[in-house]
């Protein structure tokens, strides 16, 4: 049963990575452009 409940933690662990990938390269893009057209993303220390 360990085993069992191991490998499904594991998939699902798995399935959200793979689901988010493409979110993070979108979010990657945008801070990109962001940053290409000087806009301020934090605030200054």
């Amino acid at each position: 049963m360990t085993s069992a409940l191991l490998l499904a933690r594991n998939c699902i662990i798995y399935s959200v990575n793979v689901w988010l990938v493409p979110v993070e390269c979108a979010f990657n893009i945008i801070q990109s452009e962001f940053v290409r057209r000087g806009v301020q993303l934090y605030p200054a220390e």
